[in-house]
This record gives C-alpha cells, structure tokens and sequence, in this order.
C-alpha cells in the first residue's frame, strides 16, 4: 500500500470515529432531561475535536517529515550525480585535450613526411633529369634491359643510330627489334646473345662482329658492350653501350633532330 493511501486511510478512520463519537454524544444530548446540563458532553465533544486535530496533524507532520526526508535524498543524490558528472567532464576534457595534442603531433609528422617525401621526389626527378641530359649528351648509343630483354631506357644517340623514336624502344623487346638477325641473314636465337647473357650469367660481355638493324629493314656494323646492373646484390638488367662501326667518325655529332 502507498503511503498516501495509507494516510488517507488513517485520515478517513479518524474523522469516522470521531463522526460516530459525535452523534453519540449528540444523542445522548438530546436524551437528557430537561432541567440536566448538556456542559459535559460539550466539552467532551470540544476534547475530541482537539484530538482528532492534533491526530490529522500529526498525520500530515510525518507525512511532511517523510517527504522533506525524500527531498533530501533526492537532493543528496542530485549532487553525487552532478560531481560524477564534473568528474567525467574533466576526464572527458582531458581526453579530448590528448588526443588533440596526439592528432596534431601526427598530423605534424605527416606533414614533415609529405614535405621530405616531396622533395625527395623533386631531388629524384632532379637527379633524373641530369641523368637523361648525361646521357643525351654522349656520343655512344646507350639503352638498359630489365631481366626481360626490354628496353627501359634509350638515349638520344641510340634512337639516331637505330633510326627509332626513344620513346618508341621503351618497353619492347631489345633482341626482336634490332639483334635478331646475323649479318648473314640467319635467325640469331636470344639464347645465345652475348647482351641478354649479362643479366643472367652476371658478367661484362661484349663483341665488335654482330650487327644492329634499323627500323627502315637495314643494318651496320656495330661494338658493343653489356654490363649488368645489380640491386641489393640482385641482378636487375643490363646497361648496354654501343657504337657505329660503318663509319670513322660518330654520326650523332653531325645529325640533325629533324630526323625526328
């Protein structure tokens, strides 16, 4: 049973006895003889008015009592919940300020990565850049080979001497283009070219008796030289220098671009 009920249920017994001892006393009012005075149960009546008062606010005082008890209660555990609260906030605060100071501490490092790797890779097109100009610049024809037998790199005597765009070598097959037949006009197998052996035996092969072809279907005479190029102690290709036999002097110091 709630406790308002059972107040009300007090409340109602209380003033319900006190009715029925009311009109008891009124009827035995009304029974008294005429010359008998009613003063007794007067009084009597007054007396129980009192305690029927005093019962009812006794009643409300510990009613008052219980809900002043359950106020403080609440308050004591609104307070708890509020510095729980202020602890978490802190906490929560002190988080957030750490992970803050942690993402712009990474956030720093990846920008100095980014700057580093950047300018990494302009020092690399840089170093790169002189390496084509170098290679451009020599008379002989140079071009490297991956383990492959492809071109991966031709310079600008090379692509004069072959009658081919550079960028047009890049990528293709060295042997198929320009070393696959014997100046005699039989089939020359790249099993047994001497420049392919150099990214698979390891060593420095060269020859000055074989012919390179052009892409116009002719040929000329050529010596070579076949050096292989190694990474982490891994052969990775072949850096092949050659030049033209046919002639006493370089081609490539008297032509001219347009040929291209």
């Amino acid at each position: 049973m709630s406790k308002n009920a059972k107040m009300l249920l007090q409340l109602g017994g209380g003033f319900f006895g006190a009715a029925m001892l009311l009109y008891t006393l009124d009827q035995q009012m009304l029974a008294l003889p005429a010359e008998s005075s009613p003063a007794p149960y007067m009084y009597f009546s007054i007396v129980v008015l009192f305690v029927l008062f005093g019962v009812t606010t006794g009643i409300f005082r510990n009613q008052a009592e219980d809900a002043h008890n359950q106020l403080n209660a609440l308050s004591s555990q609104l307070q708890e919940m509020q510095q729980l609260l202020s602890v978490t906030t802190a906490d929560l605060e002190q988080q957030v300020e750490r992970r803050t100071f942690e993402f712009s501490v990474a956030n720093a490092s990846l920008n100095r990565e980014i700057a580093e790797r950047i300018q990494a890779e302009a020092e690399t097109k840089r170093v790169q850049r002189r390496m084509e100009l170098i290679l451009d610049s020599a008379g002989e024809g140079i071009f490297g080979l991956d383990t492959d037998g492809k071109v991966t790199f031709v310079n600008k005597a090379a692509g004069m001497m072959l009658a081919w765009n550079p960028d047009e070598l890049v990528g293709q097959e060295h042997h198929a283009l320009i070393h696959h037949t014997y100046a005699d006009g039989r089939p020359y197998p790249v099993s047994a070219c001497p420049i392919h052996q150099a990214y698979r035996d390891g060593k420095v092969h060269f020859g000055d008796d074989e012919v390179f072809w052009k892409s116009d279907g002719s040929s000329f005479p050529v010596q070579y030289v076949s050096t292989p190029i190694r990474e982490y102690e891994k052969l990775t290709g072949a850096v092949v220098v050659f030049r033209n036999l046919s002639v006493s002097e370089n081609p490539v110091l008297g032509a001219s671009d347009e040929q291209f």
